[in-house]
């Protein structure tokens, strides 16, 4: 009988958890969970603090005691883990159920992430975006504020500002870089981002943060000072490795350095999701992407093999889609900047069209931006922006990008075509055209 302990209820955790049950009956599977939450959903939290629904039990795909019951496994929240001893393999933690030694055959260390956290941003009125367990009492104080500074036009500050404006607030989004989003579109896509953006909220690019004063109601930067009632702070995330750091290898970006098995330096201890480090399909290089499909499928990689059924995760392209009210922003692969700066030798284009037929109702904007390597001709990535199917685009782009397509080959893949929902030419077609007149 096998001994599993996971560290972290979250996506990958428990991915991984009921993969192991589903190969291995007999498994015994212990699951350490800080919270009072398993199987969560962060990616919620906006659309909760905009009021989009109340219930914070719908954070969780499955609540613990379904994990309990349903799928034996051994599921102990608001327990902290404070010990791991390798040796001994044994785990220590402490919590609601006291204190707690699991004894180990395997560990999967699925930690997630946590925001990144300025010193110089201190009070009680400032802000982080963490983990839905915290989403109640982090929307019962925004509810109760009306002017709120955002640090960081990333995603999470992005879609703060949606929810926030949304509510009524006053919403000054100040971001260092020259447009929201910076590090995943390129200048022409991010220039639309911004114009939309700036229809809604006080959008501050170019600007520095330097500190916040008065326990976050005063926020300086380096080109002035904002009075507000409080001071959302969203500058990026980062592993949550500090447990482990001694005694597992952390790769280049930070996160722990996996194999195409999800295993760690040591080969009982393996970790999945946002904790865990991974290779970029473009690049070959090791690239972190803290994304939810990533995290749950490293968990299924991790439990699979635990589980003795071979499988093997072959790595990430960094495909991401988020919204601003009715604009869809989605990125995959590597930006134009990405591209030159890994070495390759790429050629973009960027195209504007309609998203259904001329003669159907209702169509919507939409723009696209592919980028090749002139060399080779293959895809490297895309960036799309439009108010309506642009999820099923940017899928079809991190498709072409995983199986290493030329644009000619992407050309000729067959795309459906209904003049409700597409043009004869797609839109990404027609952007692929753009990248043959390079060749």
């Amino acid at each position: 009988m096998k001994r599993v302990v996971v560290i972290g209820g979250g996506a990958a955790g428990m991915s991984a958890s009921s993969r192991v049950r589903r190969l291995d009956e007999t498994a015994e599977i212990t699951v350490f969970e800080a919270t009072n939450m398993v199987s969560h959903a962060p990616c919620g939290i906006p659309y909760y603090i905009e009021g989009l629904f109340d219930d914070v039990r719908l954070f969780m795909t499955y609540d613990p005691d379904f994990f309990k019951t349903k799928r034996r496994i051994n599921v102990l929240t608001e327990t902290r883990v404070t010990e791991v001893d390798l040796k001994s393999r044994v785990v220590r933690a402490e919590g609601r159920h006291g204190k707690v030694v699991a004894e180990y055959d395997y560990l999967i260390i699925a930690t997630g992430a946590s925001p990144k956290v300025l010193d110089t941003a201190k009070g009680d009125r400032v802000f982080y975006v963490h983990h839905p367990a915290e989403a109640k009492e982090l929307r019962e104080k925004l509810w109760s504020l009306n002017k709120i500074a955002i640090i960081g036009a990333g995603i999470t500050g992005l879609e703060m500002a949606e929810a926030l404006a949304a509510r009524g607030k006053k919403v000054y989004l100040i971001h260092r870089g020259p447009y929201p989003l910076n590090k995943y579109l390129d200048e022409d896509m991010g220039k639309i981002l911004a114009e939309r953006v700036s229809r809604s909220v006080e959008f501050r690019p170019n600007e520095s943060f330097e500190r916040t004063e008065n326990e976050g109601r005063v926020v300086v930067t380096d080109k002035g000072k904002y009075e507000v009632d409080g001071t959302i702070v969203a500058v990026g995330i980062k592993p949550n490795v500090e447990l482990f750091e001694d005694y597992v290898k952390l790769g280049p970006t930070g996160a722990i350095e996996t194999d195409h098995y999800m295993r760690t330096n040591l080969r009982e201890v393996y970790a999945a999701g946002d904790v865990a480090e991974s290779i970029n399909l473009v690049t070959g290089r090791p690239d972190w992407q803290p994304f939810a499909p990533v995290a749950n499928k490293m968990g299924f990689v991790a439990g699979s093999n635990i589980a003795g059924h071979e499988m093997r995760f072959p790595g990430v392209v960094g495909t991401m889609i988020t919204k601003f009210e009715n604009y869809f922003i989605a990125k995959t692969g590597l930006t134009e900047k990405e591209a030159r700066a890994y070495g390759f030798r790429p050629f973009a284009a960027t195209i504007s069209s309609k998203t259904r037929a001329r003669y159907y109702p209702g169509a919507k904007d939409i723009h696209v931006r592919l980028v090749m390597d002139e060399a080779t001709g293959r895809i490297l990535g895309g960036q799309i922006i439009g108010e309506e199917e642009v999820l099923g685009r940017i899928d079809t782009i991190a498709a072409m990008i995983q199986k290493g397509m030329t644009a000619e080959e992407a050309f000729f893949v067959e795309m459906g075509y209904l003049p409700a929902i597409s043009r004869v030419w797609d839109p990404l077609i027609v952007a692929i055209r753009q990248l043959l007149k390079a060749e």
